[in-house]
């Protein structure tokens, strides 16, 4: 069986001016929240739900979050043509087949109808409340020219990668990301047969961080669905355009149906991105909508453990 988790990371020594260690200090990632667009109601699940570490206490972050609320735009955000959405070029064709051969753009993006396309940064909403900046920083250092298309793809479509895993007794497994590279398992499947042996197989294999866009008819704006941070480096770095993959849907509604999930409390509510002036990819990089808020640190895990399972079943013959 499997279990998929994120768990804190070990705490780390608070090292005073003196050398003298006199606490552990919790390690977190700092980052930049857009808190004009979260409602009261959830304010204080989020701070607790997101393990909210600076500010240090709820009630702060509760004010911080009515300021901004105060001061958060009015107007309405200038709705994109649907004409925004490009081809890729020619060039990187090649690219794309190597995608559309992959089990994970079979299963996981090919049934939901994606397509490939050129979008641009400053039209996309956003659907999270909080990013690494350091993380961002980190892939903005990176990010190709934008007339380097070979680049820009392996840029826009970036495959995770997985850590030597950790052994776990003489029949269990585990690995573990701070960056979520954990993909999931192929099927089981019969390597060598013979009447005095059976050798079962399986892979574990890393998530497709790959951007992926949704082209929400009914609000006629582009909705980011996956690789904000990829997205925000692009644009902290000076770019204009994206590579992705774009779903065609007539609602945000239409995107259960792959499993998103307006509940989670790391994303805004559909009334905040379906309004007049919904958050936009370029507020994350406004000093006056994006406020300094860190969070705790945290890995996610992959858990293997293989066991039998003794019965009778009947017989088919």
């Amino acid at each position: 069986m499997t279990d998929t988790h994120s768990v804190p990371s070990m705490r780390v020594p608070d090292t005073a001016p003196g050398g003298q260690s006199d606490e552990l200090a919790v390690p977190q990632r700092r980052g930049k929240a857009l808190l004009g667009w979260i409602q009261e109601p959830d304010v204080r699940p989020l701070f607790y739900g997101s393990s909210v570490t600076s500010p240090d206490n709820v009630e702060q972050f509760v004010d911080d979050c009515k300021a901004a609320r105060d001061t958060k735009p009015s107007g309405s955000a200038t709705v994109p043509s649907k004409t925004v959405v490009e081809a890729l070029p020619a060039s990187v064709q090649a690219r794309v087949a190597d995608v559309q051969a992959t089990d994970q753009f079979r299963t996981q993006y090919q049934p939901f109808g994606a397509s490939f396309a050129a979008v641009p940064l400053a039209d996309l909403v956003v659907p999270q409340w909080w990013v690494d900046a350091e993380y961002v920083d980190a892939l903005a250092a990176t990010a190709p020219a934008e007339d380097d298309v070979d680049n820009m793809f392996s840029f826009s479509f970036a495959t995770g990668r997985l850590a030597r895993p950790m052994l776990l007794g003489t029949n269990g497994a585990a690995f573990a990301s701070a960056l979520n590279d954990i993909g999931g398992l192929t099927p089981l499947r019969v390597a060598q047969y013979s009447p005095e042996k059976v050798t079962f197989e399986f892979d574990v294999i890393p998530r497709p961080n790959w951007v992926w866009i949704a082209a929400v008819q009914d609000i006629g704006r582009l909705f980011i669905l996956n690789g904000v941070h990829h997205l925000l480096a692009l644009l902290k770095a000076g770019r204009q355009h994206a590579y992705c993959l774009v779903r065609l849907v007539g609602s945000l509604g239409d995107l259960q149906s792959i499993g998103w999930n307006f509940q989670d409390p790391a994303l805004f509510k559909p009334a905040e991105l379906t309004s007049g002036r919904p958050p936009m990819l370029g507020d994350y990089l406004d000093g006056q909508l994006a406020a300094d808020v860190g969070i705790r640190l945290r890995q996610s895990y992959l858990r293997l453990v293989v066991g039998s399972d003794p019965g009778v079943i009947p017989s088919v013959d």
